[in-house]
């Protein structure tokens, strides 16, 4: 394995946490322009744990597995927080649950943890 180069696991954690991220970026928005900044308050609600797992993912380079286990508590969140939008067919609806799933399921893959142990970059 190239020590520089993140593993497809990580990769695709990363991907799918920064989309989710994304998404709630464009669902926020769009609702605020379409309907006003008061309605977009409920839509960006759901997305809050999302948009922290992006912002943890974006640290994916660091060494550590304090890195790993923070994103995988907080995808955790996510799925848990994203549940109830799922019967009040709001945004991001059963894709919340099923990405932070597939988040956590890769960063506890072999290939997860070995990059973000400290003694394999040296």
């Amino acid at each position: 394995m190239d020590r520089y180069r993140m593993p497809r696991v990580v990769r695709a954690a990363q991907l799918l946490a920064l989309g989710m991220a994304g998404l709630g970026v464009i669902c926020v928005a769009s609702q605020g322009w379409l309907l006003g900044a008061r309605s977009a308050i409920p839509t960006a609600v759901p997305f809050i744990p999302a948009f922290l797992l992006g912002l943890v993912a974006l640290t994916f380079n660091s060494e550590g597995q304090m890195v790993r286990i923070g994103a995988i508590l907080v995808a955790a969140m996510n799925m848990l927080w994203t549940v109830p939008s799922i019967t009040e067919g709001r945004p991001p609806g059963p894709l919340g649950p099923l990405v932070s799933l597939a988040v956590i399921v890769l960063l506890f893959r072999r290939e997860a943890r070995d990059w973000f142990e400290p003694s394999t970059w040296w």
